[in-house]
């Protein structure tokens, strides 16, 4: 009979058969994702269970891929030096709606963008907005070379606060805090500042992905990383999707070097969320 895929199936279970690897190299880190599909399996494999997904499951699925997205366009394009900014607003200057906080932002990356032309540096940003409980506020991660008084003479309706990003290379939990920060303000049309969880720059390097088609017998349990990596070990998961029903393994490796993620604080101060709780 053929054998059925569950959650505890491992790879050596797969031998003989072929599976897809995508990897994304983003500056100092290296994503892999190693799947079965439909096409890529043994002629006697049964697909494992599964489920409808509801608007609820879907919107999850949809948060988890900007996260992603957003995680490696962090990495790709941004480092140590850089600035994680929250741009306030004082109470007697607040935007009065969605649309004329866009402004504000808009305005606001525009003359820091004149100001780097000027300088000849190069200006980078990704921007998120957050709907408080009494006003609006902005969160930019920026590459710019502008001192902090500079940009914050550049923004007339508050002030800004700004933490510098570390060297590690590796800003899963930035873009996990930013996408957290984007929920209740994406999800409510009347609040909703842009189309996206998040915009960015033009200039922004995309990612580049690596799609191959491997033997499933060469499949480690335990992965490898490649010379000059390390493995991040509590990024390893292997499991089952819920979605399609195929097996599926995903881990993150580190440049040696490249220092180590913030353990005791967040971008906000907080204390961070472990990295079992984050979504994959």
């Amino acid at each position: 009979m053929p054998e059925k895929i569950t959650a505890k199936t491992t790879w050596a279970d797969w031998s003989g058969r072929m599976y897809v690897k995508r990897t994304w190299r983003c500056g100092k880190c290296i994503e892999v994702e190693k799947y079965q599909t439909f096409r890529y399996k043994g002629k006697m494999t049964v697909r494992g269970p599964q489920s409808n997904p509801t608007p609820e499951a879907m919107a999850k699925v949809n948060e988890r891929n900007s996260y992603k997205n957003l995680r490696r366009l962090l990495n790709t394009n941004f480092g140590k030096g850089d600035l994680h900014c929250v741009l306030t607003y004082a109470p007697d200057k607040r935007a009065t709606s969605p649309q004329e906080a866009k402004k504000d932002i808009q305005k606001f990356c525009r003359n820091v963008k004149q100001k780097c032309k000027r300088r000849g540096s190069n200006f980078k940003y990704v921007a998120v907005a957050e709907y408080g409980k009494r006003s609006m506020h902005f969160h930019v991660v920026i590459h710019s070379g502008l001192k902090l008084q500079e940009l914050g003479d550049m923004w007339p309706h508050g002030r800004i606060h700004a933490t510098e990003l570390d060297g590690s290379g590796d800003y899963d939990r930035l873009a996990s805090y930013l996408i957290k920060q984007t929920n209740k303000t994406y999800n409510d049309p009347e609040r909703r500042v842009f189309a996206r969880r998040y915009v960015t720059s033009r200039n922004l390097e995309q990612p580049e992905c690596k799609i191959e088609k491997v033997k499933a017998d060469s499949w480690r349990e335990t992965p490898s990383a490649p010379k000059g990596f390390y493995v991040l070990q509590d990024t390893i998961v292997q499991d089952v999707s819920e979605i399609t029903g195929y097996p599926y393994q995903y881990y993150r490796c580190l440049a040696l070097g490249g220092g180590t993620p913030l353990k005791t604080k967040d971008y906000a101060g907080r204390r961070l969320y472990q990295r079992r709780n984050l979504p994959r």
